[in-house]
């Protein structure tokens, strides 16, 4: 656990972040937020101390830090005092809302891997794409679905270092 202090800031930041738990934010996102909704006698959250605060907070796994598809900036989700490593994230193409898949088929399907595929999954950053519930009857995304493959064969096949080969 970092060292750090507990500041009116630092106490925004934490309170704002989860108020959204499913949500992911970049650092300019985080500053714009907070600035919208401070009260007119908060003190402004500086962009060198809002990054600190981030750090130290990832430091303490109470936030991760991650590139989203594609995006240069680094974004953060609130994780609380939960142990986000052991299991698989769901993320909405469509809103892009992040939730957590604590369920003991994801701790099967990473014992699987790493037994049968000698391949080690690292659940804090594994995430899984789809659609929610929520946009799923609004949205003209296209979802694949399973197919009605039969179940793994061990045929598969790894990238490695940009080269392609099969197992």
């Amino acid at each position: 656990m970092s060292a750090s202090y507990k500041t009116a800031g630092r106490t925004r930041l934490l309170a704002h972040l989860a108020a959204h738990p499913d949500r992911h934010a970049t650092a300019d996102e985080l500053a714009a937020e907070l600035a919208a909704s401070a009260a007119p006698t908060d003190k402004p959250i500086g962009k060198s101390t809002l990054y600190r605060q981030l750090a130290e907070l990832c430091a303490d796994g109470i936030v991760r830090k991650y590139r989203s598809d594609g995006q240069s900036a680094f974004v953060y989700q609130y994780l609380g005092t939960g142990d986000c490593g052991y299991h698989f994230h769901l993320k909405c193409v469509v809103c892009g809302a992040v939730t957590h898949l604590d369920c003991p088929l994801g701790e099967e399907l990473m014992a699987h891997i790493r037994s049968d595929h000698r391949f080690r999954v690292d659940g804090g950053r594994s995430i899984l794409y789809g659609c929610c519930d929520g946009c799923a009857d609004t949205s003209d995304t296209p979802i694949q679905q399973p197919s009605d493959k039969p179940p793994c064969t061990h045929d598969h096949h790894t990238h490695e270092k940009g080269t392609h080969r099969h197992e």
